[in-house]
């Protein structure tokens, strides 16, 4: 009593294996048990029958799972494990962050998606799906316009910068060493994600998409701060990762324009390039296997509001 309420963790996957559903139901087995003492007590205080060992075990209160600690958007991500050890979320498996500019109006955006994501439960073998978990993004959810990439423009539109979200959780993944089953880069580069490593997303059709294959369960937390989001994956790792990439290559110029539309938005401009990213997933020193991703982004306009 008196403590901060937690938030409860959710499970990712149609069918929860063994330990998870016996921390979704301890509840129900909890309540049933307290009953049980109540009624084998009142029967052992009227004198009906003689008090038994049995009977005294009955009586000692179920201990409960210990619930997720819910991190705070101004504490560092420890090293503790956040899951008891029987689901297998013994450590972080991988982190990653990135940074934005406080105060703009995409930061309510990303903050919400973040708690959307937090706390998210992926059974092994299920495919994670960023748009599944953290849903439509509208104005009666709170979301609010920002901008947003539309071909080789930015424009407002209502959850614009939500792909942080999706490039945030994208690179977590990828150095935990997960099965990435579906991703899409933006068709321009933005400073905020490293290049050829990142996810956009659009409501409904625009997804990233992951397979949990390490054989044990996968937390997810994402904690955000005024300039920063993290995501953190944590459970029990299967692969170490090393990566490697290429310079940049095949650059294409941009063009400058003057936008005297409503809602234009300044771009500084940047030339298009393409850019190879290689994932060396090993194991026990061995290596399983190299995986490419090759990204070509087009060029970012300058863009002028007149």
């Amino acid at each position: 009593m008196g403590g901060a309420r937690r938030k409860p963790f959710r499970i990712h996957g149609d069918q929860p294996g063994l330990a998870e559903c016996a921390l979704r139901w301890w509840p129900l087995v909890a309540g049933t048990l307290a009953v049980t003492a109540i009624l084998l007590g009142t029967y052992l205080v009227a004198g009906i029958g003689p008090r038994s060992q049995g009977a005294a075990a009955a009586e000692r209160p179920t201990r409960p799972t210990p619930a997720l600690p819910r991190p705070r958007a101004d504490r560092s991500v420890s090293d503790q494990a956040p899951e008891p050890p029987a689901l297998g979320v013994h450590r972080r498996i991988s982190t990653y962050t990135t940074r934005y500019k406080a105060a703009e109006p995409r930061v309510r955006n990303i903050q919400i998606a973040a708690r959307a994501l937090d706390g998210t439960l992926v059974r092994p073998g299920a495919v994670f799906s960023f748009n599944r978990v953290v849903g439509p993004r509208t104005p009666g959810r709170g979301y609010v316009p920002a901008p947003t990439i539309v071909g080789s423009r930015m424009v407002n539109d209502v959850g614009g910068g939500i792909c942080q979200v999706s490039a945030t959780l994208f690179n977590a993944v990828f150095q935990g060493g997960m099965k990435i089953v579906r991703s899409r880069p933006h068709s321009m580069w933005l400073r905020e994600y490293p290049k050829g490593r990142e996810a956009a997303v659009a409501y409904p059709h625009l997804d990233f998409t992951w397979r949990n294959d390490t054989g044990w369960p996968v937390m997810i937390r994402a904690s955000s701060t005024g300039t920063s989001l993290t995501v953190s994956l944590w459970g029990t790792r299967r692969y170490t990762v090393r990566t490697e990439r290429s310079k940049p290559y095949a650059f294409v110029p941009f063009t400058s324009t003057i936008d005297r539309r409503p809602g234009c938005v300044v771009m500084a401009g940047g030339r298009g390039f393409q850019i190879d990213v290689w994932r060396v997933l090993l194991r026990d020193g061995r290596r399983v296997r190299r995986e490419k991703f090759h990204t070509a982004y087009g060029p970012q306009a300058r863009v002028r509001c007149g």
